[in-house]
């Protein structure tokens, strides 16, 4: 049975049993009210997007639901290679809220394996484990097995917390979060050792040591999710338990592992040997040469360049930080196994991207939607990687070769990491090669060291996001937070009515004076997609306070507000105190909710237009180009895209040209709400990096084209936009620059801001004409002579520096060697350093240089050092020539300059300097 095939059936085999199709989550953790799992770098799990349907804080759209979810995992990654180890993988799951629990899931599960209709699996192979306290299961299976004529004690056995409770040890020790017992199903896989006695004999120390042995395989895992584990963080690490109350009703989470399954079914010993991996496999093989086979390094690229794939689909791009880092040690890891094992000298990970979406971009459409974009961020990054590589390994050889003992400097390791771009475990593997350890602790502490310099204060205050955290919300019955009524999208005021509010407070426990504020309906915009949210004010009987940030939580908008009327003070308060006047004066009260008008539209201008520059990149660079991260202000935008390689000037323009032809041309722009997910799809609707979509969404299209037409512009989008283009005015773009590897931006102004951008240029234009004494329609022209000067003088300025000295006439006076320069209109600079290279190497020589200029004289006089000892003195030469010809100076016995009014007596001047000179030198 393939993969697909095996996907296929478990869909529809919990479709028929009343089951709802649900898409997978993302690889990045948001749950389905679309908040980030901080506590998660990936979706592990099947559960994860679920945990607000198990704490009953959000209803699923059904009881029960069956998904196929895509998972990340790397914390046995030193194991991928082996048979069963992947970091990513499929896991089939189906979930029940409420509705049926161990007895009905243990019976879902037995059917599915055993029905000859489906998986049709030897009831001798199988295997099953409960936790040691679960009687229930304990039965449930026990009866299954007995009912084909098997001893349950040889194939049923319960086990402890650290194997059959989820998470493992949870029951004693965390960490916090839904959990209860699990009961995990294994198949026998040896093809050439029959399955051990069903009759007896076969005891749980018999099972332990198999499983050991890798003999049973875990395909299968039912987790009956009843509590919620609550514990404080412990100083040394670990959780302290102060309770594991009941959630509110008991669920079931199970998940089946696709490919550890398709396996069994296959009769193969390894994973990597069914047709998830072997097109890829044999893609692999193609691009090594003979005689560098390396099945295990082959392995490792497969399932990387999987992970890798997937990751880059949703969202995800190679960073130094958090999930970016990750799939940068994915890829590197891939790209180091390429080179060093299967002796791959080219970039190859973005040629194998074609056969991971031939063999998932059926099921996973996202895959085919951004091809371009995987190939362009791979290549991009392997060509880094390789050129850092070179560099990388040149210097970790050299101190391999002159180590002293087998300890690599952890200071070391992180500067190859900081400097050149190696993660750690590409210096930990190179270096064990060569029976090498790299010193991790002090890795860490450098690396720790390394980020208290960086860390900048640019992160939102740590007391405004407790206020969000632990906002108090007026309930509804079921203890749900009452969502918001949003109602911005068609109106910029609204009569709300106050449902919960909070003070802020300081680090110190007093109150700021500021307020968080939940309004039963509202016309602000949150903070989300990008775009900033609205200003304005909440205007009251007798108060008025002044919203600045909106976000949103659960469905609930709170408005981040400062008093600007308000009758009471509650700066400086305690909480308690705070929120007891707070909630006396201003509770239940009734505001009108007014949106700044004008900084709304500012805004929207340029949501609308990022959208255009979106489709205007895709249309001028390739479909490669997708959004990689955006801000929406009302000053500006910033529009972060895929693209390998810096944009040139007539890119831009082009750019700027598309944008603008749509913007004049005024066309409208038109929202469908409540779109299917699957329908937008197939409007050629665009989804966005990192973004988590519901089952509906809101499709933005620019132009006035019907949903399934061919339009400019259209993308899943929530935020709020112009009517038709032509309210965006001018599109500028301000500049064009990296953001990350692989990753441009561009940021542009539009309305009032390109306006301002055009102002400041006329008024730069207006100056700089000024300065020229020209016409602004002539600047150009006028800079164009100003550079031909510039160029002259130089010119000039060389000629006369590499000429200096040739015409100089040398005479001995009074036993010292008096060097003449006569120079025509030269730069004083140029007099000077003609000086100085007539004495350089000719201590006992006097330069005298004379520079007619404009009708005037200047005199320049350097003095040798054994010159200098022998009377000279360059202050008395420049004045008594000075006085011949109308001026005066002086200076240093070295060096001194002065200037005179008559060039015409230069003759005399160079004369009386003479005499000067033969004087002073007379013994």
């Amino acid at each position: 049975m393939t993969v697909r095939e095996l996907r296929r059936k478990y869909l529809e085999f919990f479709e028929a049993k009343d089951h709802q199709r649900f898409p997978s989550g993302s690889l990045v953790p948001f749950d389905v009210t679309g908040r980030l799992d901080e506590s998660l770098l990936f979706n592990g799990a099947g559960m994860v997007q679920f945990k607000p349907y198990f704490r009953g804080i959000a209803q699923p759209p059904h009881p029960r639901l069956v998904t196929v979810q895509k998972c990340l995992r790397t914390g046995d990654i030193d194991e991928v290679g082996d048979d069963s180890h992947l970091t990513f993988f499929e896991m089939l799951g189906n979930f029940s809220f409420g509705d049926y629990d161990k007895v009905d899931a243990i019976a879902l599960s037995w059917e599915f394996l055993t029905r000859p209709e489906w998986l049709n699996l030897e009831t001798r192979r199988l295997a099953f484990t409960v936790f040691e306290e679960d009687d229930e299961s304990f039965e449930a299976w026990s009866s299954h097995v007995r009912s084909v004529g098997i001893e349950p004690g040889t194939r049923v056995f319960r086990l402890d917390e650290e194997t059959n409770f989820w998470p493992a040890g949870a029951f004693s020790k965390g960490p916090p979060g839904p959990c209860g017992p699990n009961s995990e199903m294994f198949y026998w896989v040896p093809n050439d050792e029959a399955p051990p006695s069903t009759d007896a004999g076969y005891t749980c120390e018999d099972y332990l040591r198999d499983l050991d042995a890798e003999k049973w395989l875990e395909i299968w895992n039912d987790v009956f999710i009843r509590f919620e584990w609550q514990g404080e963080p412990m100083p040394e690490g670990g959780f302290r338990k102060t309770g594991m109350p009941s959630l509110p009703f008991a669920s079931v989470d199970t998940g089946m592992g696709l490919e550890r399954t398709a396996a069994v079914l296959g009769g193969h010993r390894s994973v990597y040997d069914t047709d998830a991996f072997t097109a890829i496999l044999a893609a692999i093989d193609r691009l090594t040469r003979p005689g560098n086979a390396d099945p295990r390094a082959s392995r490792i690229i497969a399932d990387h360049l999987r992970s890798a794939s997937f990751c880059i689909a949703d969202g995800v791009l190679p960073s130094n930080t958090g999930r970016g880092y990750v799939l940068r040690r994915l890829i590197r890891r891939a790209v180091l196994k390429g080179q060093r094992a299967l002796r791959i000298e080219e970039p190859f990970m973005h040629r194998l991207v074609s056969v991971v979406v031939e063999t998932f971009g059926d099921h996973y459409h996202e895959l085919l939607e951004k091809k371009e974009v995987l190939e362009e961020t791979l290549r991009n990054e392997e060509e880094q990687f390789r050129r850092t590589l070179h560099q990388g390994s040149e210097l970790l050889a050299r101190s391999l070769a002159e180590l002293d003992g087998n300890l690599l400097p952890g200071e070391f390791a992180f500067r190859l990491y900081d400097t050149y771009g190696f993660p750690l475990e590409v210096t930990q593997e190179i270096a064990a090669e060569g029976g090498v350890e790299v010193d991790a602790p002090g890795y860490k502490r450098a690396f720790e060291e390394a980020q208290e310099r960086s860390r900048g204060a640019d992160q939102r205050e740590a007391v405004y996001g407790g206020v969000i955290a632990g906002f108090v919300f007026v309930t509804e019955a079921d203890d749900r937070p009452t969502p918001t009524l949003f109602h911005g999208y068609h109106t910029t005021l609204t009569e709300s009515l106050i449902v919960g509010v909070l003070p802020v407070m300081d680090e110190q426990g007093r109150a700021t004076g500021d307020l968080a504020i939940a309004l039963d309906q509202t016309p602000f915009y949150a903070e989300s997609g990008g775009q900033v949210s609205d200003e304005g004010i909440l205007e009251g009987t007798n108060f008025a306070l002044r919203v600045r940030e909106v976000t949103k939580e659960n469905g609930v908008y709170v408005h981040l507000a400062t008093p600007v009327n308000l009758p009471f003070e509650l700066r400086g308060m305690d909480a308690d105190v705070a929120q007891a006047k707070a909630d006396e004066e201003l509770f239940r009260q009734h505001v009108q909710a007014k949106v700044d008008r004008e900084v709304r539209y500012d805004t929207v201008r340029n949501h609308t237009a990022t959208h255009l520059l979106h489709a205007a990149l895709r249309t001028t660079l390739g479909k490669h180009v997708t959004q990689a991260g955006s801000l929406v202000a009302p000053d500006h935008l910033r529009f972060d895209f895929t693209h390998g390689k810096a944009m040139s000037p007539d890119e831009i323009a082009e750019v700027e040209r598309i944008v603008n032809e749509y913007a004049m041309a005024a066309e409208g722009v038109v929202t469908y709400e409540g779109v299917p997910i699957d329908e937008a799809r197939r409007m050629g609707a665009m989804a966005l990096f990192g973004e988590k979509y519901g089952d509906s969404v809101r499709v933005v299209q620019i132009g006035d084209m019907g949903p399934f037409d061919p339009s400019f512009s259209r993308e899943l989008c929530g935020g709020i936009h112009v009517r038709n283009t032509g309210q965006i005015g001018l599109f500028k773009v301000l500049h064009e620059a990296s953001a990350a590897s692989g990753v441009r931006r561009i940021v542009a102004v539009t309305g009032k801001g390109a306006y301002r951008w055009v102002a400041e240029q006329e008024e730069a234009v207006a100056k700089a004409s000024q300065l020229l004494k020209t016409n602004p329609k002539e600047l150009v022209a006028g800079v164009e002579r100003l550079q031909e000067q510039l160029r002259d003088e130089r010119r000039k300025r060389e000629r006369l520096a590499q000429q200096g000295g040739s015409q100089a006439q040398v005479e001995v006076v009074g036993g010292i060697e008096f060097a003449v320069e006569r120079l025509d209109d030269a730069d004083p600079k140029d007099a000077q350093a003609i000086a100085d290279r007539l004495v350089d190497g000719h201590p006992k020589r006097v330069a005298f240089v004379a520079n007619r200029a404009e009708g005037k004289l200047l005199f320049v006089c350097k003095v040798g050092a054994e010159a200098l000892g022998l009377g000279a003195k360059a202050g008395d030469l420049v004045r008594e020539a000075a006085k011949v010809a109308g001026g005066g100076g002086g200076g240093r016995p070295d060096f001194a300059t002065a200037g005179a009014k008559d060039a015409t007596k230069l003759e005399a001047a160079l004369q009386a300097a003479k005499d000067a000179l033969a004087a002073a030198a007379t013994p």
